[in-house]
């Protein structure tokens, strides 16, 4: 069976149960509404059946031409307007070919001002409801909704997709309506308003509103669900990563970051704010890896902590700055996080370390004069003068004098003067790193951010700075001395949120190994998610067609984001069915490389969250020659599917945790 009617199926069940019961009384199906995708709503239509043309759709809002935008998909692919014609008053699509047996058909309608939807925030089952345009001026708006609201606790409002601070408006359930404060300013013309209340808020339907269609529903899927993500960022994150002397660094974790769904990472950026590592940690007992074996150019660097779920819940520790030396002889200087380039390199004077004068003053924003009759050094910054004499341990700051631990000096004809003593006097914080030689500088220290979106890289964009893959990291090179002969070869990956790295793996690695395997050979690629919960932004599966061109092929895997997934199983059977099916027509070898970190839902297993058996994929791999390799983990119940699946056609299992970019410990 189809996945979305899978998801169909579970919602229908799980409203039997009551579990999604919306009013005080039953609710029936006509009720439901679609769940969003984006600044889109998404409703299912029946599968195709290689004959009908002509669907009828029950949308959870009023549409018509004039007031949305429809698109129409089948399989994931949006079908282009000329193929098909829409009847708003019906609510009837009729294409100009009959979809084929089994085809996904579902549409997206843009989301306008008063329109709703069903969608878990926050772990909290919500309607979404969009509200009018703002207009830099307007500060309460109306939520046009069909149902009756008992409660204002636990709402949520987001503008242009971040959510509003609970103290910056207020929700009257009474009058339905949302009143932003004066601490934020009015919402502007283009901002889009969605606003969320509880299901459990829900006292009934309004006597005037009523299901906007003419037509019984098809049951579309709900999102399920969610518990809290329980982790807590900031100071009170539950890690410590610890800089050690001999050039390595020890990451601890407590418990409460080592749930079965939590996956913890080293995130590593540079200077700048750019993600240059991320690095997979065991969160069940501290280890300890290698700096030097970062593969990092001598610089500065923030190191944090994450951890993150697969629905998207995160928690960072704070950033700490981290001079990478590489063993550099000399003693490096950073300032705000930036390596200092001097003519005269630093020295160590009795303890102190001394740098050039000029170079130092300036970069900490203060004005220099040298008098060379006096031998003296004044600077000037915001208020306060410095004065120090060349020879001389006594310096003046606004006047008054301090013993220097060094005075300064004349070292191969350049003015040095003590660093710590410079830094502090203008309002610096001073740090000394005995492992890589190395004086920190902070006058305002920076703030580097942990959200997901600073940690994105462009499609096509390595995490890492090294362009070359490490060779401690061989498993595709493996898996092509198995492939003899021309084949086609289907990458199922899993892109759920804890698969960054090993995604970040393929993608470095994929090019030498579409170079290893025999000529005529075509590569395609199925990403998959979990089909019982709704990503708002990234679809349960993602197809590439075969294509015998490396480039395209890495370009391709550039644009799997790793995010979504919910419990700890995901729906690999159906991506790896799927995968066959594509390589149905092949004349080639057939083979697929299966990618996850996770066990599968497996409908014995697993009733109402599942599409096939583990069984009928064996029968499936036996019957159409696949061999599935697969890069996944050694032990667990991921394990005791996988290895079954491997050995249907002689494959071979590899353990996920050598897909890393490099060895670290």
């Amino acid at each position: 069976m189809k996945c979305r009617n899978m998801i169909s199926l579970f919602i229908v069940f799980v409203l039997l149960l009551g579990g999604l019961d919306i009013r005080a009384g039953a609710a029936s199906a006509s009720d439901r509404l679609d769940f969003r995708e984006g600044d889109y709503l998404v409703n299912i239509l029946k599968d195709g059946d290689g004959k009908e043309r002509t669907f009828t759709f029950t949308p959870g809002n009023p549409i018509t031409a004039a007031n949305t935008e429809l698109r129409l998909f089948i399989n994931s692919r949006e079908i282009q307007p000329t193929e098909y014609t829409v009847d708003y008053e019906n609510y009837t699509i009729t294409m100009r070919k009959a979809p084929d047996m089994g085809a996904e058909i579902s549409m997206k309608y843009l989301i306008r001002p008063t329109f709703e939807w069903e969608e878990g925030v926050s772990g909290v089952a919500s309607i979404g409801n969009a509200l009018a345009n703002g207009d830099g001026a307007t500060r309460v708006f109306n939520v046009t909704t069909r149902y009756i609201i008992n409660s204002s606790k636990s709402v949520s409002l987001f503008i242009d997709g971040s959510k509003v601070p609970s103290s910056e408006f207020t929700f009257n359930h009474e009058n339905h309506s949302v009143t932003i404060s004066d601490k934020r300013r009015a919402p502007s013309a283009k901002s889009k308003m969605y606003f969320y209340f509880p299901k459990t808020s829900v006292g009934g339907i309004q006597p005037s509103q009523g299901k906007p269609a003419p037509k019984e529903p098809v049951a579309a899927p709900s999102p399920a669900v969610k518990p809290e993500f329980q982790v807590p960022g900031g100071e009170s994150y539950p890690g410590t990563i610890t800089l050690n002397p001999d050039h390595t660094f020890t990451v601890n974790m407590k418990a409460a970051a080592s749930g079965p769904a939590y996956t913890t990472y080293v995130m590593i950026k540079s200077a700048n704010g750019k993600l240059v590592k991320r690095i997979r940690v065991n969160s069940n007992y501290p280890s300890t890896y290698s700096l030097s074996k970062l593969g990092l150019q001598p610089g500065g660097y923030y190191f944090y902590l994450k951890t993150v779920n697969q629905s998207g819940g995160s928690a960072a520790s704070i950033p700490q700055f981290v001079p990478i030396s590489n063993g550099s002889p000399t003693i490096q200087v950073y300032i705000e996080g930036k390596l200092q380039a001097y003519e005269q390199a630093p020295v160590n004077w009795n303890g102190s370390v001394l740098v050039p004068l000029r170079a130092i003053f300036e970069s900490l924003g203060a004005a220099v004069e040298w008098n060379s009759s006096t031998q003296t050094v004044t600077a000037t910054k915001e208020g306060k003068t410095i004065v120090l004499t060349i020879g001389s341990n006594i310096a003046y700051v606004n006047g008054s004098p301090v013993t220097l631990n060094a005075a300064a000096q004349l070292i191969n004809g350049n003015t040095m003067v003590p660093v710590r003593f410079v830094s502090e006097a203008l309002g610096g914080l001073v740090e000394w790193n005995e492992a890589a030689q190395s004086v920190i500088v902070f006058q305002n220290k920076p703030v580097i951010s942990t959200s997901a979106e600073s940690e994105q890289t462009s499609a096509g964009e390595e995490v890492q700075e090294s362009s070359e893959p490490s060779p401690s990291s061989p498993i595709l090179q493996e898996i092509s001395k198995g492939i003899t002969e021309p084949s086609d070869i289907v990458f199922v990956i899993d892109v759920t949120g804890s698969m960054g790295e090993v995604i970040d793996y393929v993608k470095e690695t994929v090019k030498s190994f579409v170079d290893s395997v025999p000529s005529g050979s075509n590569f395609a690629i199925v990403a998959y998610r979990d089909i019982n919960y709704v990503d708002l932004y990234n679809p349960d599966f993602e197809f590439y067609d075969f294509t015998n061109n490396k480039d395209l092929l890495k370009d391709q895997l550039g644009h799997l984001v790793a995010s979504g997934g919910e419990d700890l199983d995901e729906s690999g059977l159906e991506a790896i069915d799927m995968a066959i099916q594509k390589l149905s027509g092949s004349k080639n070898s057939k083979r697929i490389i299966f990618i996850t970190d996770a066990p599968v839902h497996d409908k014995g297993t697993s009733q109402g969250l599942a599409g096939f058996f583990l069984e009928e994929i064996i029968s499936e791999l036996k019957t159409n020659q696949v061999t599935l390799d697969a890069i996944a983990p050694q032990s667990g119940l991921a394990y005791e599917q996988i290895i079954q699946l491997v050995q249907t056609n002689q494959g071979t299992l590899y353990d996920i945790n050598d897909a890393a970019l490099m060895q670290l410990h």
